[in-house]
């Protein structure tokens, strides 16, 4: 009798999962996209963001706002599918975005092995407004797929679903845990008003910032100017691989392989989007740089520029060429210090 109750009690454990999680309630859910099996929406970590389509305001207010005393959190849950042919990490973010408005930024969690079915549930995201609701008015619906840089990997998704979920509030337990939450924003330093000393941190941050992607620039520059005393300054003396952790002489590092002596730096900037990602940015979509037992992982100093994406109908004339790097600057002087292998 003993086991058999025991056989019924976890058979209804899923049941009370989909109702309820650590001590929040399910208050709805919008349907984003579903392809029904047919038509999946495709994708590939080279291309960035794609968006799908648009979600109308009458399907968010479908959803009533939390009662007193609750507080509103969002996830989605997505069914996609990892086709790349390596075995290594991945991930799908899910965006809704809105003009002149916060994006509501949802990272599924990294996976292993390619190739494979994903069904997983996101990070939670905390609204802006104090109504618990989303978004106020029609978004943007988007989706990417990350992967390590210089390893493309293709994909599809088949559907999406938006839940809405309330849970107590609790001011402590809120602020105990609002750096965890504020992974889920796409920008977690714009979140609150700064006073006179936090702003002048937000001013250096971003000065330091537009350096960094200065000088990234400059040495994508010597790479098309085949500059190769300019591109051999620019690396550390303290060069890591940026996958394993592992140290690197740059001398043993090959010059650009190409003669791109008919291009510019202009040419570049016209046929690439680049970017450069803070601490902040990287670790959430690099949590494997970070693991326990790693040689070297980077530190709040340090910066990540990818600039390998094609922009549409442009031409890839840097193929082949080393477009994703870290950079940092030590005693006032910035320099390459991480590279694929």
């Amino acid at each position: 009798m003993l086991k058999k109750l025991l056989v019924l009690l976890i058979a209804l454990i899923p049941f009370a999962v989909s109702a309820q999680s650590a001590e929040g309630t399910a208050a709805g859910s919008i349907t984003l996209y579903n392809s029904h099996s047919s038509q999946a929406f495709r994708l590939n970590s080279d291309e960035g963001w794609k968006e799908i389509r648009q979600i109308f305001a009458e399907d968010f207010n479908a959803i009533q706002p939390p009662l007193p005393g609750m507080s509103r959190k969002w996830r989605v849950v997505t069914s996609y599918v990892d086709e790349s042919s390596q075995i290594g990490q991945s991930t799908l973010q899910v965006k809704l975005g809105q003009y002149n408005s916060k994006d509501a930024v949802f990272t599924l969690p990294w996976t292993e092995k390619a190739s494979r079915w994903q069904e997983k549930e996101s990070n939670w995201f905390i609204p802006y407004s104090g109504n618990g609701m989303i978004m106020e008015g029609t978004a943007t619906l988007s989706v990417r797929l990350v992967a390590p840089p210089r390893s493309a990997a293709p994909g599809k998704v088949y559907k999406i679903e938006l839940e809405a979920w309330d849970f107590p509030s609790d001011e402590e337990i809120r602020e105990n845990t609002s750096p965890t939450l504020q992974m889920a924003f796409s920008s977690p330093a714009e979140l609150m008003v700064p006073n006179n000393r936090e702003l002048r941190s937000l001013n250096e941050k971003q000065n330091a910032r537009s350096e960094a992607q200065d000088f990234a620039l400059k040495f994508i520059e010597s790479k098309i100017d085949g500059n190769l005393p300019a591109f051999y300054k620019a690396l550390s003396n303290d060069l890591k691989v940026l996958e394993t952790g592992y140290s690197l002489s740059r001398y043993r590092i090959a010059p650009p392989a190409s003669d791109l002596s008919r291009y510019t730096m202009a040419d570049y900037k016209r046929n690439y989007r680049y970017h450069i990602y803070s601490y902040d940015e990287y670790a959430e979509l690099f949590p494997q740089w970070f693991e326990p037992g790693r040689r070297w992982s980077p530190d709040r100093s340090c910066y990540l520029f990818l600039g390998t994406e094609v922009l549409p109908g442009r031409s890839d004339f840097m193929a082949g060429e080393n477009l994703v790097f870290m950079l940092k600057q030590v005693d006032g002087q910035w320099s390459i210090i991480a590279l694929p292998e």
